[in-house]
């Protein structure tokens, strides 16, 4: 795209300096000396003119590429934390994960302050980056939070609940009946409970369930990956009982289940 502007850019600006030049021209014999200075005059500033525009535009092929790898430099160390690569505690240097993602040292270390600021790193005076470790005690406040998150998604977005919107949900629903392999059903699951305030157009609680959702699993992977965890044919009965309030645009029957759903849930995690 970038290349076509540039030569949109050629042509545009070499079609307006040769309509000044024909002009120049047409001035006469009398002025053909003159016409002559002024053709160069103006052929200088031309080319002067493209060779500014052309650093202007490989200066921001430049920011573009480092954000480029900035953004990529941060996804590959947030996944490698959240699926339990990275382990608590786990140092992370700068000039050894540029190496191996053939990247400068400058968007790795913007990285790794984005990801101090969501609280998965901690950056230690003579020590860099480490990873943070999230105990095991978090699971009942993150299960509180995602009950508060998926009772409000509903109180606000049930009312905009169409047929269209029942349908995807029951898609997911129907996916989630089928499967018999847990790290599957597990995905799903959370794109049932998530697909709700997106749907609905409650774009911060989407966010907010999302990130949360995430702190589950990367706590699941860490200290809950030998657990039983939920009951699968359970929570699917429950997830049409919601489908079923949604439908009936019961708020009140939406949030017990939604409750229920959540407390059986943790007791699961936390009882075997």
């Amino acid at each position: 795209v970038v290349a076509d502007a540039d030569t949109a850019m050629f042509d545009d600006c070499e079609d307006g300096t040769d309509q000044m030049l024909i002009g120049s021209h047409a001035s006469g014999d009398a002025v053909h000396d003159n016409a002559d200075v002024l053709y160069f005059h103006n052929r200088i500033s031309y080319m002067i003119a493209i060779c500014c525009q052309v650093w202007k535009i490989k200066e921001m092929k430049k920011k573009h590429m480092i954000l480029t790898k900035q953004q990529a430099a941060y996804k590959n160390i947030r996944t490698g934390i959240m699926t339990g690569k990275l382990r608590p505690g786990t140092r992370l240097v700068i000039d050894k994960i540029a190496l191996e993602l053939e990247v400068s040292a400058i968007p790795v270390r913007e990285a790794l302050s984005q990801l101090e600021k969501e609280g998965l790193v901690v950056i230690k005076p003579h020590a860099g980056a480490v990873v943070t470790d999230i105990p095991e005690s978090a699971i009942e406040e993150i299960f509180g939070l995602l009950e508060a998150l998926e009772t409000a998604s509903c109180r606000l977005g049930i009312k905009r609940v169409n047929g269209e919107i029942l349908g995807q949900l029951s898609e997911i629903a129907d996916q989630m009946d089928g499967s018999r392999d847990a790290d599957q059903w597990l995905m799903l699951n959370r794109q049932f409970h998530q697909s709700l305030p997106r749907l609905t157009g409650l774009t911060r609680l989407e966010e907010l369930m999302i990130r949360v959702g995430e702190d589950w699993e990367r706590l699941r992977r860490l200290r809950f990956a030998d657990r039983k965890g939920e009951d699968l044919q359970r929570a699917n009965q429950q997830h049409r009982a919601f489908l079923q309030a949604l439908k009936d645009q019961d708020q009140a029957a939406a949030e017990k289940i939604i409750q229920m759903h959540n407390r059986e849930a943790l007791r699961q995690y936390v009882t075997t």
